[in-house]
């Protein structure tokens, strides 16, 4: 709500998800996050109130509005609110068009590994069970991992935080307040979201491949990991039926231009 009303858009609803897993413990990212999820910055309090209703109710009354195919959602965090729905309102996955996740690592990139642990992204890894359930849904899924997320060149560098620092205006000086800690401690910084949000804005940006992918849930050191299966002859009845798109590439040069035009002409 504080970022909502930084950019003066007080026309977008924000409605309040659940607050953990569905079975397990929270696991909170406030080492790189920062206490407030917002890198400790100190953005006044929203003058605008939450949504009445909660995120869940929020969603299904937007599919009830919609009553076909041409709802997407975005999801850029662990999947509780999504799965919550989708056992809460089955005929949700009927409706809902495409469900973009920012989550996973899947190896079809050398980068495709956890952040984690050794072989989990965070946004899985929080709440497995709950990726368990959206992944095996009936909803089409595209994946934006961490297998072109921590690719270096589509990483924010020094002299980007530099050229944003720079320019003084109200949402560049919280964009750069979010940046300090982190981009200092490993001169690059990852733009996770943004490039999910992006896959929507401008899709030539991206490639995908197509494979079954299964989250592991019980491994006492794997619990989180998205397997996918890149055999081209798996055993049959060994896998799910359903395929996923897993986005392999991204034109990198196409991408930063498009964020930092995004955020330094906001």
């Amino acid at each position: 709500m504080r970022v909502v009303d930084l950019l003066n858009r007080g026309d977008v609803p924000v409605a309040r998800g659940l607050g953990n897993p569905l079975v397990r413990d929270a696991v909170r990212a406030t080492s790189f996050h920062g206490k407030n999820g917002l890198g400790d910055s100190s953005l006044p309090r929203s003058r605008i109130p939450p949504a009445e209703k909660n995120a869940i109710d929020t969603i299904s009354d937007e599919l009830a509005i919609s009553k076909r195919r041409d709802l997407t959602i975005i999801c850029t965090g662990p999947l509780t609110n999504i799965a919550a729905l989708l056992t809460g309102f089955p005929e949700s996955a009927k409706i809902i068009k495409e469900l973009v996740i920012m989550g996973g690592a899947y190896e079809v990139t050398e980068y495709g590994i956890g952040n984690v642990t050794p072989v989990a992204e965070f946004n899985i890894y929080a709440d497995p069970e709950a990726a368990k359930i959206v992944f095996e849904s009936r909803v089409p899924l595209t994946a934006i991992g961490l297998d072109v997320t921590t690719i270096p060149k589509n990483q924010l560098t020094l002299t980007d935080y530099a050229d944003i620092r720079k320019r003084k205006a109200r949402v560049t000086t919280f964009a750069a307040t979010i940046l300090n800690k982190n981009i200092h401690k490993h001169r690059i910084f990852a733009l996770h979201d943004p490039m999910t949000v992006a896959t929507k804005i401008k899709p030539s940006l991206f490639e995908y491949a197509s494979y079954k992918v299964q989250v592991e849930t019980r491994g006492e050191i794997t619990a989180g990991m998205t397997v996918a299966d890149r055999r081209e002859s798996p055993p049959e009845g060994k896998t799910p039926d359903k395929r996923m798109k897993i986005c392999k590439s991204v034109d990198s040069r196409g991408f930063k231009r498009l964020f930092l035009d995004r955020l330094t002409g906001a």
